[in-house]
């Protein structure tokens, strides 16, 4: 049987390169993901506050 063969540090470099990618990728994604979060966290609170002023004027 034939093994694939480490020429030089070849697979190593690429495998490197291929996790800062991904590792890269993932950042990305969460960040994105949290400032999401964030306008919907920032957008509940000034309706919740409007609410209230609304809610205070006409009571």
């Amino acid at each position: 049987m034939v093994y694939i063969k480490n020429e030089k540090g070849g697979s190593f470099i690429f495998a490197i390169v291929l996790l800062f990618c991904v590792s890269l990728f993932l950042f990305s994604l969460v960040s994105w993901h949290d400032s999401i979060y964030r306008i919907y966290d920032w957008l509940e609170t000034y309706y919740e506050h409007k609410a209230v002023e609304l809610m205070k004027r006409d009571g």
